[in-house]
């Protein structure tokens, strides 16, 4: 082989490698295996931009009460950490209530795939997708959202889902739900039927009927033994005032 012909196939190996894309970050959860274990305790928030079907970079923040703004944030690209810093675009400060912590269920590449479906759906082409992961306070679950854009870069519709469980939360800009997704509504109601229904024949059943009754009059209070024997007692001479009258006789 000559010289020369051992100079061309480097060149093309180099300009092939040059024309190569760029590896991509993989799924969020498998770039926040990267960064320290301590700092993946206090996740608040995850962050990437042209995540169809993966992004190159993923940004985990974390809360660090060390700092002022109490945010740091981790760049993840290519399968390693390669940035690491004390301050975000994403959030400018962060709190104890924000963390997150390792409590993910779901990965970002079943929440962008879950979106997808919906974009079909309802017949939308999408050219790009944006996720991001956080909790609105302390008391929240925490919530993927998946951006989808067109090819102009505007927002066609975005699709809001637990972080834990999958549940469909919203998707604002998709009027119809994909068929094999299930609607989390009727996975509430049924059981709600299911436990209503004895329980009104139960309130029926124990309700008494109420009948109206007439009042009962308490039988006249019978006299003593006085009262008994003054009718058969003649009645006083001085006293006409209740001695009965006669039938037909006048009155005195």
């Amino acid at each position: 082989m000559s010289r020369y012909t051992i100079l061309m196939a480097g060149a093309l190996l180099g300009a092939a490698a040059m024309a190569a894309p760029a590896p991509v970050g993989g799924s969020a959860l498998a770039a926040l295996k990267l960064i320290p274990k301590g700092a993946a305790a206090k996740l608040a928030r995850i962050e990437a931009r042209g995540a169809n079907p993966a992004p190159e970079r993923w940004y985990i923040l974390v809360h660090d009460p060390k700092e002022e703004n109490g945010v740091h944030e981790y760049v993840v690209a290519a399968g390693e950490v390669v940035a690491s810093r004390a301050l975000s675009q994403f959030a400018e400060t962060l709190t104890a209530d924000d963390v997150i912590g390792e409590t993910i269920k779901i990965d970002s590449d079943r929440a962008v795939k879950i979106a997808q479906q919906f974009a079909e759906t309802n017949a939308r082409v999408v050219a790009d997708m944006n996720v991001e992961l956080k909790k609105d306070g302390a008391g929240a679950a925490p919530l993927w959202t998946v951006t989808c854009l067109d090819a102009d870069g505007n927002d066609a519709g975005h699709v809001v889902l637990s972080a834990t469980k999958a549940t469909i939360i919203s998707h604002e800009g998709f009027d119809t739900q994909p068929p094999q997704i299930s609607r989390p509504e009727a996975a509430i109601t049924a059981p709600e039927r299911r436990v209503q229904e004895p329980k009104r024949q139960e309130v029926r059943r124990a309700e008494p009927l109420v009948v109206g009754e007439q009042p009962v009059e308490a039988p006249p209070r019978k006299g003593g033994l006085f009262h008994r024997m003054s009718h058969l007692l003649p009645w006083p001479h001085g006293d006409h005032s209740e001695q009965p009258q006669q039938p037909g006789a006048s009155p005195r």
